[in-house]
């Protein structure tokens, strides 16, 4: 996914900024110093622009038909569909 805006795209390719992105859950956030919390953004901080939509509950539902859940995807990835892993799955579905 393209970022809305070149500062945005920066920050999320930087090893030094604290902003990330997750494409299979499509959410946006600012890490905590302690590098595990994240503090979801809704809005650009460069250009003000409104974000999509997360699909955290979308994905949370998927997984969930499927017997797994959000905590699976991290100690047993590979007992997800391939593209539950990353952004294709929203993709395929028009999301």
């Amino acid at each position: 996914m393209s970022q809305c805006c070149d500062q945005m795209a920066y920050a999320i390719g930087a090893d030094d900024l604290p902003v990330s992105y997750s494409p299979r859950l499509r959410e946006w956030g600012i890490q905590y110093r302690d590098g595990v919390s994240i503090n979801m953004i809704e809005y650009c901080p460069w250009c003000g622009k409104k974000l999509p939509k997360d699909l955290r509950d979308e994905w949370v539902e998927r997984a969930e038909k499927l017997g797994l859940s959000l905590w699976d995807v991290e100690d047993h990835p590979e007992k997800f569909p391939p593209e539950m892993l990353d952004d294709r799955w929203w993709k395929e579905a028009g999301l």
